[in-house]
């Protein structure tokens, strides 16, 4: 829709590829060409059951965008493209639009949809609408560059009415600092040494000055540890980006929650929860706050006891934990569970808030953290809203699985003080701003620019047969961004992550690879790796003197008292006496953990047991005939 494509030509189910050539004349060579290949390949040939059912899901598309666009015009109601596309059909219907402006300014615009340029062209036409560019770099007018993709269309298209004056080029280059850091938290924290090293250089003189420097994060989820590695100096931060609420603690919560109810164990007369998230809930740091004393005895008690499964009486010790340990049976019941326990605990936190008076600090933390559990509970609200007028038949996993797909696209907005203290932001947030030190994060390729695949229905090739955005598109928006962004800059350090591990590649990104190889004369680029010290100390020997006392303990077991020595301590005394010492003197056990399985320690102390007491009542006997009536009985066996 924004991009005013003919929905019906795009989902046409294209059959007989000769109607291409005769319903498409309004294509150039090229797009034709395009889309003919994207069929070619598509249509099921012989008994391909995959290209059968993609061809059907295509027969049914064109039918569905009507439906709904119909059904939303009927309510009054609109997604975005609709809006864009009815603004776009009323103006070129000739339809004035009546706008509350005398004069409309555009600054720092540069990638538009055809909706958007439609309207801009509508204004210019008008003569309300005036275009001012942010193209003054000379690395993003270069025509190699991406960055200069959409330069030339905009500048004839949309002209500035007045011409400004060209800004003084200073002889002093840029100085770019790369570093690479084998970690991402490690980056953040590298974040403190840049700034302390700016505040000691004088570049930052204090927390209002700040303004002039500016820390671009592309990957969100490096917001907290940046904001917790920031010099106490700087006490104002204006952050104006989102976080990712299923980064934060109340979504790992949350999660073990979801572990719980799926892991229900019911019987007739008992209800119990499998012990892992019953320990991961026990431990999470909410928890522990809350119910300090009640969480630790419920962790001893199975750890002690080994409770593989635990019974829903025993765990409801506290007021919270009655509401969290409750089993669930129908799916109508989540939101309402879910809501109680997001209740008691933002209600905990806030009290908290106001029972800490000891640093500013601390109690911005728990502002955050209370936003986030605000925000999931608004997120719960809105998943029964939408549930409040159907009844689906579906399993209580199906629903948890539902607000977590819904949790993931949620990002929770701060706001600062725009006017003072040291910028935060994301890449987008940085649009017509400039400053003197830029400190960007996360400078790997794939997180900057962002390989992203477009999430549509459309493919690659009738996307570019029908000139919609494509990746290519979307790296020129990157580049841009990223050239206009440092045309300003008097310092930039790009930090990295080194590591090569999983689906990350420890590559820098592409953009220092271009000013390093095509840029170099306009910066004065300095490289170096951050690496951590890690020395490991000399291991010192442990050996026991056998002084006069632990004599004494050692002759205890050589007099036939409680304390004897079994076979399977001689055996340990032969493989290492320290070993002996620590376990069977000392009494030192390593630590239970709790084991799901029988293991052989376990089987060796039933064994024993059942030994000693069959052969307890035949003390004095000769035992040869009572064995063979042992064996017979099975009862007892």
């Amino acid at each position: 829709d924004k991009y005013l494509v003919d929905a019906k030509q795009l989902f046409r189910n294209v059959r007989d590829l000769k109607e291409i050539d005769a319903g498409f004349d309004f294509l150039s060579g090229s797009q034709v060409e395009a889309i003919r290949r994207f069929w070619s390949s598509f249509l099921p040939v012989g008994g391909n059951e995959k290209k059968k059912d993609f061809l059907e899901m295509w027969e049914v598309l064109y039918q569905l965008y009507n439906d709904l666009r119909t059904q939303l015009e009927e309510k009054g109601l609109a997604y975005e493209g609709m809006v864009f596309r009815e603004v776009v059909e009323r103006i070129t219907k000739d339809v004035t639009l009546d706008l509350p402006f005398e004069k409309i300014i555009f600054v720092g615009l540069n990638a538009h949809s055809k909706s958007e340029e439609k309207l801009l062209k509508y204004l210019h036409k008008r003569k309300i609408a005036d275009f001012y560019w942010d193209y003054s770099s000379s690395l993003v007018r270069d025509k190699d560059n991406k960055a200069s993709f959409f330069i030339d269309k905009n500048k004839v298209q949309f002209p500035s009415q007045l011409s400004l004056q060209s800004e003084e080029l200073t002889f002093d280059k840029p100085v770019v600092e790369v570093v690479g850091i084998p970690s991402s938290v490690g980056q953040a924290k590298y974040v403190h040494s840049i700034l302390r090293g700016l505040l000691k250089e004088g570049q930052i003189t204090s927390s209002d000055k700040a303004m002039n420097t500016a820390v671009v994060l592309p990957d969100e989820n490096l917001l907290l540890p940046t904001l917790y590695s920031i010099p106490d100096k700087i006490e104002k931060i204006n952050v104006t980006m989102g976080y990712g609420l299923s980064n934060s603690s109340i979504a790992g919560l949350m999660e073990q929650v979801f572990e719980l109810q799926h892991n229900i164990r019911k019987s007739e007369s008992f209800t119990g929860f499998y012990y892992k998230p019953v320990q991961a809930i026990l431990n999470h740091r909410y928890i522990v706050r809350i119910a300090p004393e009640e969480a630790r005895t419920l962790r001893n008690n199975i750890k002690q006891y080994n409770r593989t499964i635990v019974s829903e009486e025993e765990l409801q010790t506290h007021p919270l934990f009655k509401l969290i340990f409750t089993a669930i049976s129908d799916w109508r019941q989540i939101p309402s569970y879910l809501r109680q326990i997001l209740s008691y605990l933002n209600l905990s936190l806030v009290k908290d808030s106001d029972e800490q008076d000891d640093s500013e600090g601390n109690i911005q933390a728990m502002d955050i953290e209370s936003e986030f559990v605000i925000e999931y509970y608004k997120t719960i609200n809105k998943m029964d809203e939408a549930f409040a007028y159907l009844s689906p038949d579906m399993a209580v996993d199906t629903c948890l699985k539902m607000l977590r797909k819904l949790i993931v696209n949620i990002s929770v907005p701060f706001t600062g003080e725009p006017l003072s203290g040291l910028q935060i932001m994301g890449v987008l947030e940085t649009r017509a701003l400039d400053f003197d030190n830029l400190i960007i994060m996360s400078m790997n390729e794939g997180i900057f620019p962002l390989k992203k695949a477009a999430s549509s229905f459309i493919p690659y090739n009738l996307r570019k047969g029908f000139d919609l955005p494509t990746y290519e598109h979307q790296d020129s928006v990157f580049s841009y961004h990223f050239y206009r962004m440092i045309n300003r800059a008097k310092r930039i350090y790009l930090l990295y992550d080194t590591r090569t591990e999983g689906l990350q590649s420890g590559e820098v990104s592409r953009y220092f690879n271009q000013i390093k190889h095509l840029y170099s004369d306009h910066f004065d680029i300095r490289e170096k790796l951050a690496v951590y010290k890690v020395a490991s100390t000399e291991s010192l020997a442990i050996s026991v003197k056998k002084t006069p006392q632990i004599m004494e303990k050692l002759d205890i077991f050589l007099q036939g008292g409680d304390k004897r020595l079994s076979a399977s301590s001689i055996n340990t005394y032969i493989n290492c006496p320290l070993q002996f010492y620590f376990s069977v003197v000392e009494n030192m056990n390593e630590e239970d953990e709790i084991a799901e399985t029988v293991e052989a320690s376990t089987f060796g102390t039933i064994f024993h047991s059942v030994m000693e007491w069959l052969y307890e009542p035949m003390k004095g006997k000769m035992v040869t005939a009572d064995l063979r009536n042992i064996s017979k009985d099975n009862k007892l066996l």
